[in-house]
């Protein structure tokens, strides 16, 4: 997401001989993504809120979701400040820590996604075994080593990056680099993009062959049990569809940062500059998409969400009726008074 530290560093000296400020803060791009910042916090507060305070919200795949939410969060707490602070102030230590936690939250992303998609592979084509094969522990397990693996991987490059500083140009420091984001690359992108890839296609396709057989079937069942049939798989297919635009969103955002970053080793520029801008907010903005998918598009999730806003919407009210009562009270005993006292 950020430039590159090359570029930070030439235009530095080139801004110090020019008697500028060594400052890239821009306010309408920056102050943009500020209003971003906000929403990401909101959001995903909100499904942290609505996970534990509705008991029917904790599912399996719900689980996955709300550790993709809490890593979603991160973003508009530390990413984006950080990513900020970096551009306005230059400051080398600023600059790492947005560095790790971006390829945090690209690292913890694409394995969350992976989680999400095996534990649906898992339901849609072996529906007998799953509730042996993916149990509450093993949800849990596999959150755990998600955020175990997105820390190391994100905080391995401490160990180079460190000793030489962010902006120097160490050539040591660029070949760990260099084989750093491209092992990254493979390992942490492209080999889990492929795997879901197959999982996805193999999963529409029987749900496709489940639908076939339902309709091929109608005539012999009765309404009642074709319809439940329908709409089970239906559900299943809504599902996909939502885990597959977070897929295409993640996948076809942080491409750009993988490909950014390896321009640099290249010294070719695959993206004009305003590419750059607008990848930037789709980047960061997937942190917000990603909840409001699941919250709008998941039934149980959207379901929740009604009831809890109509529950504080009455609350408000009742508050406010109670408020309205004692006042109305108030006024009664204190016109009495006035009256007594008129009389003697």
């Amino acid at each position: 997401m950020p430039k590159n530290s090359s570029y930070f560093l030439n235009q530095s000296k080139a801004d110090e001989q020019d008697g500028w400020a060594s400052s890239y803060f821009v306010p309408a791009y920056d102050s943009s993504l500020i209003v971003l910042c906000v929403a990401i916090i909101c959001v995903n507060t909100l499904v942290l809120v609505l996970y534990s305070k509705r008991r029917q919200l904790r599912t399996k795949t719900n689980t996955l979701l709300v550790s993709l939410a809490t890593s979603d969060l991160l973003m508009g707490l530390f990413g984006v400040p950080f990513f900020i602070a970096c551009k306005a102030f230059l400051n080398g230590d600023v600059c790492i820590v947005q560095g790790v936690v971006f390829r945090f939250i690209a690292v913890s992303t694409m394995f969350h996604i992976l989680a999400i998609t095996a534990e649906r592979y898992f339901c849609v084509l072996h529906p007998m075994q799953y509730i042996n094969i993916v149990t509450g522990k093993r949800i849990l397990r596999v959150i755990a080593c998600i955020w175990a693996i997105s820390l190391f991987v994100a905080l391995i490059q401490l160990s180079w990056v460190l000793p030489f500083g962010y902006f120097s140009d160490n050539e040591i420091k660029f070949t760990a680099s260099l084989a750093y984001n491209c092992v990254g690359l493979v390992v942490c992108f492209a080999i889990p993009f492929l795997g879901m890839v197959v999982f996805y296609t193999r999963m529409f396709i029987t749900i496709h062959r489940q639908v076939q057989k339902i309709r091929r079937q109608s005539v012999v069942l009765d309404f009642a049990t074709s319809s439940s049939n329908f709409r089970s798989s239906y559900r299943q297919l809504r599902a996909l569809v939502t885990f597959t635009i977070m897929l295409g969103l993640f996948a076809g955002s942080w491409i750009t940062w993988y490909i950014s970053i390896l321009q640099i080793y290249a010294n070719v520029q695959f993206f004009p500059e305003v590419s750059m801008v607008i990848f930037d907010f789709l980047r960061v903005g997937v942190s917000l998409i990603n909840p409001l998918l699941y919250t709008f598009l998941k039934n149980d999730f959207r379901e929740a969400l009604v009831s809890f806003l109509k529950c504080r919407r009455t609350g408000f009210q009742d508050f406010s009726s109670q408020s309205t009562a004692t006042t109305s009270q108030w006024r009664q005993r204190h016109s009495g008074f006035e009256l007594n006292r008129t009389k003697h």
